[in-house]
């Protein structure tokens, strides 16, 4: 028998489960082996441990732990009204004029539009798109038409 199949049978061992013939196995491998003894002794203190706490968890009185929900939901609240007080105010003239000024940016632009093209700024601008045309698609035709 092997120490790996001793340690796994050794609280059946302990707690006298086993065959007769597995059992005296067992024994005769611990009493040659040091390392399987210790782990006897080992799980034999953890057992009693374990049985003498089973026994006095009947006895036990349970723990009175201090209730701490006032103090922590009053120090939430301090918490929320700093971050309250921090937080910026919206005021009425912020709120009136905050729609209104997408308005504003589409009438500058729309001045500033008209501004260009009184001063001929896109005038030009055709005959370019045409020259750009022509030259891709000379080019993109050459590309698929090797001479």
């Amino acid at each position: 028998m092997n120490c790996a199949t001793v340690k796994e049978w050794m609280p059946h061992y302990i707690e006298g489960m086993l065959s007769p013939e597995v059992e005296l196995n067992i024994r005769l491998h611990i009493e040659a082996c040091p390392d399987c003894s210790s782990w006897l002794e080992e799980a034999k203190g953890l057992a009693a441990l374990w049985s003498d706490m089973e026994r006095g968890a009947d006895t036990l009185e349970p723990l009175d732990f201090p209730d701490l929900t006032v103090d922590v939901m009053a120090h939430i609240e301090k918490l929320e009204s700093g971050r309250r007080e921090r937080a910026t105010k919206a005021t009425m003239a912020r709120r009136r004029t905050a729609p209104g000024t997408s308005w504003m940016h589409y009438g500058v632009a729309v001045g500033l539009t008209f501004l260009l093209l009184q001063f001929g700024v896109f005038e030009d601008l055709a005959y370019g798109i045409n020259e750009i045309n022509g030259q891709m698609s000379t080019s993109v035709t050459a590309w698929f038409n090797p001479k």
